[in-house]
């Protein structure tokens, strides 16, 4: 699964002002923190210090996500083409406040058109065609560059090739209107005996589209073979240099997971650097539960009826998930990163958007009614799971991420320094935070944990090299200390989160592998890495 990002242009007004200008659409797998590109590296945008960089990402959503933002479930490309179209024209406004808080303001430059320009893309005699208006027509006629010109052409047969797929869920319109699907048709014969309403249209599209029209209510049992130590190990296979925390949190999983109607149900928070393994402790536990889960951006958390996702399409979401049984639904997980983003822009819209977590944290009812479904949601015994850097309420100075502390204590503090601080910072009040129940710390790992990660850990590059050479080609892969130490200081030295490691280590073994592929006739036993592969990735021994 991959994440999309507008990747936008910094641009400094001042030394409290900026301006970010979208450039691109950039594609990365969904559990990895940078964007990386060739030889580029740009980072989401966290606090003041990223905007020294000349790129960064701050828009970026799953396909699930984008579905729900559209309103449409299609495919993947489709929807994120879509999702920079209706981006591209905005740019972003940044002040950078008090405490250095980023404060954002969207700049809409399509506000300044007279006209919005509308698309149609429909099948004709089973050829893919597109209906433009007049305004489309126009900027096309009136366009002296030739270049540009020749990019919406592509842009438009791009699309209008993509087409066909949609027309075998018998879809044969799709309307579209400032880069967002309006509206879907699809053919039907109506006779007079047989006149269909709104509602028969309906259900016949989302037929088609796979929505189903039975929502199920299955009666959940608890697994027996599942435990508290079988969670904590399963975890803790992936996850490193966070035990007591792992401890903390499986318990408190466990005892959610066991749960019956009407006992309490905990919120838990994960509090630290990027990188740390919060959210590969979410995806862990989530795996071995075996239950639905449905994971988002809580900064980018909208309340219903505005343009974006909301609390009801999270709950779609995980709806969906869990093959539409809403008990199941109930008792699954839902996990929202970047809480801490929640009072940084919109401070109205964010207000409400607290507001509406707040008793989605308490365990409110949730009437989902929309095209698709309608039911109740209580999210009572709903497994609620958040995560943020919360970079203020550090002791000290830190790089996010994967830069080394030189400080080996514990900067974050207990459950209650921690609440402490974040309300302190003006994250959230005392009464929104109470309805958390433990807060957890993850704090920067030192380099003992990296290299254990590296060699050990079940979601380690390496390690999974390591087992695939093994079985395909015969050879043990040998990573020599030199090879360690230089792989560390090199992700140390980058400030990058964590999972940098991962894709940084997959292009120091690239060159050695399409080695082994084209002689593979040929016998080895071991490769062997040293510090001279990680500086020149094609210097490898071969014994």
């Amino acid at each position: 699964m991959y994440e999309y990002g507008i990747k936008y242009k910094v641009i400094k007004l001042s030394k409290t002002q900026y301006i970010l200008f979208p450039v691109s659409l950039e594609k990365i797998p969904i559990d990895s923190y940078d964007f990386n590109k060739e030889d580029q590296q740009y980072n989401y945008l966290y606090d003041k210090s990223d905007l020294k960089n000349r790129y960064v990402i701050d828009k970026a959503f799953s396909k699930d996500e984008l579905e729900y933002i559209y309103e449409y479930a299609g495919d993947e490309e489709f929807l994120s083409q879509y999702y920079f179209e209706d981006y591209k024209d905005i740019l972003i406004y940044i002040t950078i406040e008090q405490d250095d808080v980023l404060n954002k303001s969207e700049i809409d430059l399509k506000r300044f058109q007279e006209k919005d320009i509308d698309l149609a893309f429909f099948m004709d005699k089973n050829i893919p065609a597109i209906i433009l208006n007049d305004d489309a027509l126009n900027q096309l006629l009136n366009s002296n560059d030739i270049r540009e010109i020749k990019v919406l052409l592509e842009k438009y047969k791009k699309l209008v090739n993509s087409f066909p797929e949609y027309n075998k869920k018998g879809i044969t319109k799709i309307n579209v209107e400032n880069g967002k699907v309006k509206s879907l048709e699809t053919s039907r014969k109506i006779t007079g005996e047989n006149i269909e309403t709104q509602t028969d249209i309906q259900r016949e599209q989302d037929s088609k589209i796979g929505y189903p029209n039975i929502i199920k209510k299955s009666n959940l049992q608890i697994n027996p073979e599942i435990t508290y130590q079988g969670l904590r190990d399963a975890i803790k296979e992936k996850v490193f240099g966070h035990d007591e925390e792992i401890d903390t949190f499986a318990q408190k999983l466990y005892m959610n997971y066991t749960a019956e109607d009407n006992e309490p149900v905990e919120s838990i928070l994960l509090v630290g650097p990027t990188g740390t393994g919060k959210t590969e402790t979410v995806k862990a536990a989530c795996e071995y539960l075996d239950i639905p889960s449905f994971s988002a951006n809580a900064a980018n958390i909208v309340p219903q009826g505005i343009k974006g996702m909301s609390i009801e399409d999270i709950i779609v979401g995980l709806f969906e998930r869990a093959d539409y049984d809403e008990n199941k639904a109930q008792r699954g997980l839902i996990f929202l990163d970047e809480f801490d983003k929640l009072n940084e822009s919109d401070i109205d819209i964010k207000s409400t958007v607290k507001n509406i977590l707040l008793t989605f944290t308490a365990g409110g009812t949730f009437p989902i009614d929309n095209d698709r479904y309608t039911f109740q949601f209580d999210s009572s015994m709903t497994n609620k799971v958040y995560a943020g850097v919360f970079q203020k309420i550090s002791e000290k100075e830190k790089s996010i991420g994967f830069a080394e502390t030189s400080n080996t204590g514990k900067v974050l503090g207990t459950d209650q320094e921690m609440r402490e601080k974040i309300i302190d910072k003006g994250y959230f009040t005392l009464e929104e935070l109470s309805r958390i129940s433990t807060i957890l710390g993850y704090e920067d790992l030192d380099r003992e944990t990296k290299r254990n990660i590296l060699l050990y850990s079940k979601i380690s590059e390496f390690a999974k090299k390591r087992e695939r050479y093994k079985r395909q080609f015969g050879v043990d892969l040998i990573a020599e200390d030199s090879y360690l130490e230089a792989i560390l200081d090199s992700i140390s030295n980058s400030a990058t989160g964590m999972r940098s490691l991962n894709n940084f280590v997959k292009r120091t073994i690239d060159s050695a592998e399409r080695y082994l592929l084209e002689h593979e006739k040929d016998t080895y036993k071991k490769l062997v890495l040293t510090k001279d592969t990680v500086e020149d990735h094609t210097k490898f021994d071969l014994l």
